[in-house]
């Protein structure tokens, strides 16, 4: 992890295939306009000369980029121009694209002038002659400097195979290689002997550089549609990446943890043109998500917990306040009551949440893997579970995903998300597995922590900052004729019952707040479940005991 306790200068991502066809260029330009999205300063620069052209993905957004490369000078031009013993000004190379609008530009140099004579100007340059005579080197590390001076993040579109333009874009430019690479075993060799190469290389440049880390990245995956061929060479390449790997993921992570969420499928629905999919998402695709992944990344600096959390995202909230669905409500507690039914099972409780001011706007493959980090793996099957077998595996649907789990020993899970964060779920009770007719008081104050937080991880991943209101339900149901009792011993003489079948409790509270304030609302959550069992009430500092306990990982 490349960690830092002040604002630093820019670092320098070279996006590199041993072969063409992986989508290089794509993912390069697509996360390009994410970390623009998020107010990151960002330059492209087009070094894949003999292909040139990044400047074409930003023409549907930014109409005559092409026109414009045609009078403004790019690599080719600065290079030529240090071999004639004069320098350009890099700054009057600029072009400037708007995936998102004239307020979060994304800078590019381009290749270089085109039109008629590029390609012979290209061709011309002798970049072994240059080195040694013209002192192309320095000029490059001059180059790179101004630029990690000037942007938050720069990113390399490195030429293919073994070139010595690719040895510029992969020894002296980058402090990282995002390798992308594919299921066969020249292009997982081919990015792993230019990586060694680069390292070995790099370590003999006259200049000061860190380490050179790698972030391998599988391209074209396939998992879509041949799951079991995709996951076992996804146990290939966490092999062949290990060490790449763990030179920066946290500890306590696998790389399998990591290539679960960081790969780029193959869509042909995108194959054709130069598309941003993060600029206009469609349901067919799951490249928005898997780039947002890979620009998280890129943006917090290789820190996998911060790509987990969310936190990178910042999205305005809304002007005026929307209501919730209450219709999508109603549809989804009937299916998940009807479910509930059949599993034989009777008591249940169900949550709902929302936000009424958070501008949440987010494509199903995204809702997906947000829902599967946020869930918490601390006490039995977690809120908002996601499961990979056929049979439970969330499904997408038209206003988000949906997951129904039927469980071998009769439990039953059911949960909702949409593209706007209204969340939907209903689960039997853990007490019926282990009590029939009871109510353990300790066990419904972990689930209201665990619903909390849950509640907030999934937000914060969505994009949603600390002045996102949430407000959230809690129904519990099945509740007549049980006693309230805890999950390890009997608490009281007689044992207080409810004559109650259902009960419900409410809260509102800012993100920002949660964390100051998550007892109080635990406490708000279920005070109102166990006053129906003859008035039963649990001091302040049982829930405190209980909740801190859970927040550390451990169920009181």
């Amino acid at each position: 992890m490349l960690a830092t306790t002040q604002r630093r200068r820019g670092l320098v991502y070279t996006f590199y295939s041993y072969k063409g066809g992986v989508g290089r260029s794509m993912a390069l330009a697509n996360v390009a306009a994410l970390l623009a999205k998020w107010h990151r300063s960002v330059l492209i620069v087009d070094w894949d000369l003999e292909a040139s052209g990044i400047e074409n993905f930003f023409e549907g957004v930014t109409p005559g980029l092409r026109d414009l490369r045609r009078s403004k000078p790019g690599i080719v031009d600065l290079i030529m121009a240090k071999a004639d013993g004069h320098e350009i000004d890099w700054a009057e190379c600029l072009i400037e694209a708007y995936p998102f609008g004239a307020a979060d530009p994304v800078s590019i140099i381009t290749a270089g002038r085109s039109g008629d004579g590029f390609t012979e100007r290209m061709q011309s340059l002798d970049f072994g002659r240059l080195f040694a005579e013209a002192d192309l080197g320095s000029y490059i590390e001059k180059l790179r400097n101004e630029w990690i001076s000037k942007f938050d993040t720069v990113l390399i579109d490195s030429r293919t195979g073994i070139t010595d333009i690719g040895g510029i874009c992969t020894i002296h430019l980058p402090d990282v290689l995002v390798l992308l690479f594919t299921t066969t075993e020249a292009s997982m060799g081919g990015v792993i002997d230019v990586m060694t190469a680069a390292r070995e290389q790099q370590s003999k440049l006259p200049f000061e550089r860190r380490r050179l880390l790698a972030l391998p990245v599988p391209a074209r995956d396939e998992s879509r549609t041949e799951y079991k061929k995709a996951e076992e060479w996804r146990i290939i390449f966490a092999n062949r990446f290990s060490d790449y790997y763990r030179d920066w993921i946290p500890k306590g992570r696998t790389p399998l943890d990591v290539l679960k969420l960081l790969r780029i499928p193959y869509v042909s629905f995108w194959s054709f043109g130069e598309p941003l999919p993060v600029v206009e998402p469609s349901e067919s695709s799951g490249l928005g998500a898997a780039y947002d992944v890979l620009a998280r990344l890129i943006e917090t600096d290789l820190d996998w917990d911060k790509v987990l959390s969310g936190e990178v995202i910042a999205l305005p909230v809304r002007s005026v306040d929307r209501a919730l669905d209450a219709a999508w409500v109603q549809r989804h507690r009937v299916k998940a009551l009807e479910g509930l039914k059949k599993s034989g099972r009777q008591g249940f409780m169900e949550v709902v949440f929302y936000s009424p001011n958070a501008a949440i706007d987010r494509p199903q493959d995204a809702l997906l893997n947000t829902a599967r980090n946020a869930a918490i793996h601390t006490f039995g099957w977690p809120i908002g579970v996601v499961l990979d077998n056929e049979d439970d595996r969330p499904h997408s649907t038209a206003e988000g995903i949906v997951a129904e789990i039927h469980g071998s020993d009769e439990s039953y899970d059911y949960w909702a998300l949409t593209k706007q964060g209204d969340f939907y779920s209903l689960m039997d009770l853990f007490e019926d597995s282990r009590r029939e007719n009871s109510i353990f008081f300790n066990s419904r104050i972990v689930r209201s922590t665990e619903t909390l937080l849950y509640c907030s991880r999934l937000f914060r991943g969505l994009g949603a900052n600390g002045n996102t209101r949430v407000t959230l339900t809690v129904r519990h149901g099945g509740l007549k004729g049980r006693v309230l009792s805890g999950a390890s011993r009997l608490l009281w003489p007689g044992q207080p019952l409810s004559t109650e079948d259902e009960v419900t409790s409410e809260v509102s509270f800012l993100l920002s707040d949660l964390d100051r304030d998550l007892v109080v609302l635990v406490e708000k959550l279920c005070e109102p479940l166990f006053l129906i069992f003859d008035f039963q009430r649990f001091g302040r500092d049982i829930y405190q005991q209980i909740v801190t306990d859970f927040v550390n990982g451990k169920i009181t």
